[in-house]
């Protein structure tokens, strides 16, 4: 696994954290948007993995069709 990859990967594992410790103290909007980066940054892990990397947040999602 590439090292930006692993980077990437923390960074949605600290996400998914976040977003469990907002949802226990009932900040549910919040913890929905760290739960949405969660998933980006696996989308995005995922497509470094294939030596595709993208600038824009909105390429990352088009790169998925």
């Amino acid at each position: 696994m590439k090292e930006t990859t692993r980077q990437l990967f923390d960074r949605a594992v600290d996400a998914i954290e976040a977003a469990d410790i907002l949802l226990t103290n009932d900040k549910v909007d919040i913890a929905a948007g760290r739960a949405y980066y969660a998933m980006f940054y696996t989308a995005e892990a995922l497509l470094n993995e294939k030596e595709i990397q993208f600038g824009k947040h909105g390429n990352v999602i088009g790169a998925y069709g």
